[in-house]
């Protein structure tokens, strides 16, 4: 008769397969099993406050890993009121677009055709290209932006910016370094409650057979 063990361990010990009923006994105790944020009970008398209470219930349990969290629904699209003249004159020739986590900046031009853009000390001079990105939410405040390089959390002055150049306050401003991102591509990640950290990767095409 052969015998299939149902539970057992791998990788030295390192994984544990539960093919079978993983049973506690009355004194048996579960540790380091992830736990949500305590929510406190709802004093809400209508029906618009409970609400809020429980969507916070929810925010909480996919913030602890206990229930899937949300999927980012992000697009691009074209910020028309760029402040720095050569930038928004090198966005002009960019399409931008999206395929799931996959961004796409296809130039109409070589990316040496494009203008040295001045960003002031602290950015420096390259060749930028801006482009608004719509998070699928309400607002970006709170939002976790990291690429690579520096992570933030985005607020009031993003929001502030974006209603600057045309966007709404669930969007925000991407400035790119066209020669970089064509030469190494390119990422960043969005992370904020209720949503796991997601990256989007970004590259650049060039019109073929152009000088």
């Amino acid at each position: 008769m052969t015998h299939v063990t149902k539970n057992y361990s791998t990788n030295g010990g390192d994984r544990l397969v539960i093919g079978g009923t993983l049973e506690f006994s009355a004194d048996g105790e579960l540790e380091g099993f992830p736990g949500a944020e305590n929510q406190a009970a709802s004093t809400a008398t209508q029906i618009a406050g409970l609400k809020n209470d429980f969507n916070a219930l929810l925010v909480k349990l996919k913030n602890a890993g206990i229930m899937v969290p949300d999927t980012w629904n992000v697009s691009v699209k074209a910020a028309p009121n760029l402040p720095i003249a050569d930038t928004a004159a090198n966005s002009s020739h960019a399409t931008v677009s999206i395929d799931g986590t996959e961004i796409t900046i296809a130039l109409d031009c070589k990316v040496s055709e494009l203008a040295d853009s001045d960003h002031g000390e602290t950015w420096g001079t390259h060749k930028w290209i801006g482009f608004g990105v719509n998070s699928g939410l309400e607002t970006v405040k709170g939002i976790v932006f990291n690429d690579g390089t520096a992570s933030v959390t985005l607020g009031d002055d993003d929001v502030n910016e974006a209603s600057s150049v045309g966007l709404n306050a669930g969007e925000f401003v991407l400035y790119i370094k066209a020669e970089k991102i064509s030469a190494q591509g390119g990422r960043f990640t969005l992370k904020a409650d209720g949503y796991a950290e997601t990256e989007f990767t970004m590259r650049i095409t060039e019109p073929e057979g152009q000088a």
